[in-house]
C-alpha cells in the first residue's frame, strides 16, 4: 500500500505520506479532517513546503485512489512535515 499527498499548486507537488491520522468529523457539522505526516529527515518536505500552500487544494491519495480531498490547513515542519488538511 502506497500513500501519497498531491497538493494542487503550480506545478502540483507530489509527497510520499509516512502515515496518517483518523479521518475525524463530528455528528454537528463539523468539517472532516485529517492529519498527513510527511518524512523531512533529509529536508525534501521543507524544501519543497517553504512557502506554505495554505489553503490549496490537496488529495490524499492511497495506490492511486483519492481516499480524502481537501484543503491544507496547516502545516509544521521539524524531523517530519505534519500538514492538516480539512474536506
Amino acid at each position: 500500500m502506497r500513500a501519497q499527498l498531491r497538493i494542487e499548486t503550480v506545478p502540483p507537488v507530489v509527497l510520499d505520506v509516512l502515515e496518517t491520522g483518523a479521518e475525524r468529523a463530528a455528528l454537528n457539522g463539523e468539517v472532516p479532517s485529517v492529519a498527513v505526516v510527511l518524512d523531512n529527515a533529509r529536508g525534501e518536505a521543507a524544501a519543497r513546503l517553504a512557502v506554505p500552500p495554505l489553503r490549496a487544494r490537496a488529495q490524499l491519495l492511497v495506490d492511486g485512489v483519492a481516499v480524502f480531498v481537501g484543503s491544507v490547513q496547516a502545516v509544521t515542519l521539524a524531523d517530519v512535515a505534519t500538514l492538516s488538511l480539512e474536506g
